[in-house]
């Protein structure tokens, strides 16, 4: 996706509060901000060379390091995902989940309670899995919400559960309704019953 405020192609740079550089991160990319009590991932876009939107908001560089200081957060690129799986919650109410394949990558995409939206396959083996989530998320247009790493099996095997508990649940249903036309057609082909006949009087 082009951004209209970097033409250039120029990187986000990331510093701390006394203007120290600490690392760099291309347009697009994202950044990993541990937090005392959690880990997330947050999207980044080039505003010039002293602001930068991180998720939904933008900051000055320094006013983002001096936020960091002072809820006791380290902030980094995000390394590079070395596993053939990966899962993440997407802000608050999708999850995404990635695994490699012959021909590239297969993905899903859930809601909150772990039922598929989409899913399918990206044929392309030569791109990395940050890559492939990206162009995932911005087809959904999801590219802006942070994300939190989940492990990919719990993932799946919650999907596997709720799919499962699904089933059965429509099953009972199912049958009910064959059942329901059985008997429809059954009166519809049963003969009449004689009415009886009524007895004369005696006379």
């Amino acid at each position: 996706m082009t951004n209209e405020f970097n033409l250039d192609g120029k990187d986000i740079r990331f510093i701390d509060s006394h203007y120290k550089d600490l690392f760099r991160v291309p347009d697009g990319g994202c950044i990993q901000i541990h937090y005392p009590d959690e880990t997330v991932v947050k999207p980044c876009k080039f505003i010039d060379e002293y602001h930068t939107q991180i998720g939904t908001n933008v900051f000055h560089i320094c006013q983002f390091a001096e936020i960091m200081e002072r809820n006791g957060a380290s902030y980094m690129a995000e390394p590079e995902i070395m596993g053939e799986e990966a899962a993440w919650k997407v802000g608050r109410d999708r999850i995404l989940a990635i695994q490699t394949c012959d021909d590239g990558y297969d993905y899903t995409l859930f809601d909150e309670n772990y039922n598929e939206i989409d899913g399918g396959q990206v044929d392309n083996p030569d791109i990395s899995m940050i890559e492939v989530r990206t162009d995932i998320l911005e087809s959904f247009n999801l590219t802006h919400r942070e994300l939190r790493a989940m492990f990919y099996e719990d993932v799946m095997e919650q999907a596997f559960e709720v799919g499962r508990q699904a089933d059965v649940v429509e099953a009972p249903a199912k049958k009910e309704s064959v059942m329901e036309k059985l008997a429809q057609a059954a009166e519809k082909t049963a003969p009449a019953s004689p009415s009886p006949k009524r007895k004369e009087p005696e006379r």
